[in-house]
């Protein structure tokens, strides 16, 4: 590796691991959206097949975040509150995913600017997080009731893998 690529390498090395995890908060938050769906279509909510739903999961039939959240939406009662959540949640995801490091590649030169940028990824990540951790409990109750998925127990076993 050159001098060159090791430095930009050390100096980018915030920013990229502020846009990386991100894009794992982004996708866990789509997923999470996508398995409450299915739970609900197990359950018989009227309108959502588990077959279809399950096709969604697969990654066979495509949804974006914002057909997701109106899928929701439209089959099952959200509180004011959690519509708003997702509402901000979908345009922070948006903008992480979709413009945020090319819209601004004319800060990372600079130290203070790129600074900048990593602040602002983690206030977009922020609302996306917000609204999965709004959801997260209606999904591991169900995840553990219909599956016997038990959050608790994988999350310390994560926990280990990483030490």
């Amino acid at each position: 590796m050159s001098d060159f690529e090791a430095r930009k390498k050390e100096l980018l090395q915030p920013l990229l691991f502020e846009a990386g995890a991100a894009l794992m908060d982004c996708q866990g938050f789509e997923f999470g959206i996508a398995l409450l769906l299915f739970h609900f279509s197990r359950l018989g909510t009227q309108g959502l097949d588990p077959k279809k739903v399950s096709l969604i999961m697969e990654d066979k039939d495509k949804k974006t975040a914002g057909q997701l959240i109106a899928m929701l939406k439209k089959h099952l009662t959200v509180s004011d509150g959690i519509k708003t959540a997702l509402e901000e949640a979908l345009v922070a995801r948006n903008r992480l995913i979709h413009r945020i490091l090319i819209d601004n590649v004319e800060q990372i030169p600079q130290a203070t600017k790129r600074a900048s940028l990593v602040k602002e990824i983690r206030s977009l990540r922020s609302k996306v997080q917000k609204a999965d951790k709004m959801l997260r409990p209606f999904i591991n109750s169900f995840s553990e009731a219909l599956d016997g998925v038990e959050y608790k127990k994988l999350e310390l076993e994560f926990k280990q893998l990483l030490s």
